[in-house]
Formats: structure tokens, sequence, C-alpha cells
């Protein structure tokens, strides 16, 4: 922060003024109007550290925001598009991030980068499936001993994806892969992986025809990515997807979503034991709205869920987040409407003291998406904000996950570069 912008130093002798007895003079009771940028936080202000900097902390309308610490940018050799996945950090502060990087206009490769705390690249690798077509990383959880497990899709042929799973050790060098062939051939992926007690779970979708679909969950072996169970349903509807797992106490949670024949999207829960057995599905009747990431928030066994809501009466989704019990009943829900436009919440990670690191991206208006975060305090008060728009081209900027590291919150994103396509990036903010 830069308290002393704005501030005027004088050096000289100073001279004084004697009163007038003749003068009018008034005095008054009343509070000084708050202004915002003269670095004294007034009453009716968040914070005011001088500056109109929206980065560290306080942005020009005296609302507080995320401090940056540093930023990580990726552009592949070929100017393509590179598209984040995931990110995870491990206890000693490394972050991995997961995603893909772009090869030719038709063509992509899963990538892997590992960052240092503060930011510097340790090592950046891409994996080239054999038949020359697209495969891309979706998600990333690390192991205890620094094992990297990364999920997503690989074409078998052309526009037929497979769920694909893969190990690699600390230093990005590949370990064992699980990819099953789709159903029917019809495509299929990965969207979650959890790693908890021992045990690994993905979960995604699979195409059952071109208009249909179910969701999928299976447990691994993390020593060898075999599969211990699958589980599936379509809840009853068309299609069904999970994107996120979270461990529960008798077995798993799946966030996601269904759609109808309309292709009309509701929010989907799947409890599923130990066993890989389905003990519940729970439909939302909220139409338009969807589950994309989870995790779990406080020791009473409560979780915290990200995704999109449509408000009743408007037409466009939003960013949201709720808080339910270990009954999956709600807490409380907070609904991010910005400018009355769309937005969606794409990852969270919860962190000390319950609290609780979304993002995603809101529509401005005039602008295509722009990248939103935002901390929260266990019961659903919004602590802080974070935007991004390149003011470049004004197109996509989306975060896709989000982490939190030892001392510091990570958001990843990517975002619409002129002549690069698109570009990773990986944020890193104070803790606080």
């Amino acid at each position: 922060m830069r308290a002393d912008r704005n501030v005027t130093t004088t050096t000289g002798t100073p001279t004084t003024t004697a009163p007038t007895t003749d003068a009018t003079t008034s005095t008054s009771t009343g509070p000084v109007p708050a202004v915002c940028g003269d670095g004294v936080v007034a009453e009716s202000e968040v914070c005011d550290d001088g500056n109109d900097e929206p980065d560290d902390g306080c942005n020009k309308n005296c609302e507080k925001t995320g401090a940056v610490l540093w930023t990580y940018t990726h552009n592949g050799a070929a100017g393509e598009d590179d598209v984040m996945g995931a990110v995870a950090v491990d206890p000693t502060g490394k972050i991995i991030i997961a995603g893909n990087e772009g090869i030719t206009p038709a063509d992509r490769d899963m990538l892997l980068i590992a960052l240092n705390p503060d930011g510097t690249e340790l090592w950046k690798k891409t994996y080239p499936d054999a038949n020359g077509l697209p495969n891309y990383f979706t998600a990333v959880v690390i192991g205890d001993d620094g094992t990297i497990y990364a999920g997503g899709v690989e074409q078998l042929v052309e526009d037929v994806g497979a769920p694909v799973v893969r190990s690699f050790d600390p230093d990005g060098n590949e370990g064992w892969t699980f990819i099953e062939p789709p159903a029917g051939m019809f495509g299929a992926s990965i969207g979650g992986l959890l790693l908890a007690d021992g045990k690994l779970y993905s979960t995604g979708g699979e195409e059952l025809t071109d208009k249909a679909a179910q969701l999928i969950v299976h447990r691994h072996d993390p020593a060898t990515g075999e599969v211990e169970w699958k589980a599936a349903t379509q809840a009853e509807f068309a299609y069904a997807n999970g994107n996120a797992v979270v461990k529960t106490a008798d077995g798993v949670l799946v966030a996601g979503l269904v759609q109808d024949e309309k292709y009309l999207s509701r929010p989907l829960l799947v409890v599923v034991d130990d066993e890989g057995t389905i003990v519940s599905t729970e439909v939302e009747d909220h139409p338009g709205g969807a589950w994309y990431d989870a995790d779990p928030v406080g020791a009473g066994g409560d979780i915290a869920l990200v995704g999109r809501r449509m408000p009743e009466g408007v037409t466009g989704v939003d960013f949201g987040l709720r808080r339910v019990g270990p009954d999956l009943t709600e807490q409380w829900t907070d609904i991010y409407d910005y400018e009355f436009l769309y937005g969606m919440g794409f990852g969270l990670a919860v962190g000390p003291d319950e609290r609780i690191f979304a993002a995603g991206f809101h529509v401005a208006p005039g602008q295509f998406n722009d990248v939103f975060g935002a901390l929260y305090a266990g019961d659903g008060a919004r602590l802080w904000t974070h935007t991004y728009n390149n003011d470049d081209i004004d197109l996509y900027d989306e975060a896709r996950d989000v982490a939190w590291g030892p001392d510091f919150l990570v958001l990843a994103a990517h975002s619409t570069v002129l002549g690069e396509g698109t570009n990773l990036w990986v944020r890193a903010f104070k803790a606080d």
C-alpha cells in the first residue's frame, strides 16, 4: 500500500495570522463528511489507505479488496489457447497448476506447472497423447508424499473424450494412468477429484446417447489407479454430471447438475456410501442453477457449495455460494448479482477459521466475462472481493479454481490476450 499518496509536505518558516475581532465565526458539532482517499478511515468507510489502487486491499471506493502478492502468467510457445483447469497447494506452499496448452488451433496437450510459494516457476511440463488429438486436465489434488493426481479428458478418436486420471511424482514425472473408454463411444469426462482416507475419488459424466448422460463417481487405489467401485445415476433426468466430490462421515457427496430435455439445468447432490452404493439423490427445484465445486467446512460435517443461481424474476444466472449442514439443509446462501447481469462460481476452498474463498466470473456492462473472487467468513459475511478485466481486449476473463496456502491464498484463471489466444494465470493474495 502507498499511504503517502496525496499527502503534501511543506518546509520552511511557518507563518501565523492573528485573529480579527470583527470576523463572524461559526461552529459545528456534526461529523466531518467522509472523504475516500484521504487516508483516514471514517465511520462510513470500511477502509481508506490514501490511494485508488484496487489490488492493495482497499479500492477507490474505500471497500475491502484482495491484497495481491504476485501474479504468474503462462503463454505457450504456439501462442494458442492455454486454458486453466484447476490448482492445488501442498502443505509446504508449492503450487500445482493443471490445465492445457494449445499446440495448434485443433490440438491441445495436458499441462502441469509447479510454482514456489513466491510465484517463481519450479518446472513446467506438457503431456501429448499418441494420436495428436486434444487432451486436457480439469482437476488436480496432491498427496501427503507430494504425489500429484490430475484428471480430465483424453480423446481416443476425434470428438470422443474418455475420462482419464493420472499420477505424477513431485517433479512431474509420469506414474500410472487410468483411462476408461466411454459407453457407446459417445464421450465422458472427469470434473472433480478427491484424496481422502487413503482413497482417490473421481467424478464426472458419461454420455449414454447423443442426448443423455449419467453422473459417474469412481473410487481408485491411489497406488495403481485401479477402480475399486463405480457408481452412476441420471437422477431421473435426461442428463446428469458430477463436478466435485467431498468426503462425508459415511462416504462421499458429489455436487453437480441435471438437465431436462430442454437443456435447463438444476442443482444436484448425490450421496454415495463407502461401498459405492448411491444412498440419495437430491435435485433442487431451481431452474437454471448448478453446483460446480464443494468443500467441507467446520468440524460438524457442513459443506460449502459454489455455482450458479437464478434469482426469481430474473432472466440471467448469478454467482452463488451456499453452506449446508450434514443433512444438506441450507444454512445460508449468498448471491452476487453484479449490475443485474450474468455471473457464475466455479471454484472454492475452505481455509482457517472456516473462511471460504470462492471465484468465477461476472459480466460487466459493455464487457464480456470478468474474473470475480470473494473471501467469506464462515457465517456467509463477504469480507472482500477481487475483480479483473483485461482492458486491452475486453473478452473472456474467468477464474476456474482457488486454493489455500500456508499463509496465502491463490486464484487460478485464464484471460483472452490480443494475439496470444487465452493465457492462464495464478494470482496470490494475503490470507487476511
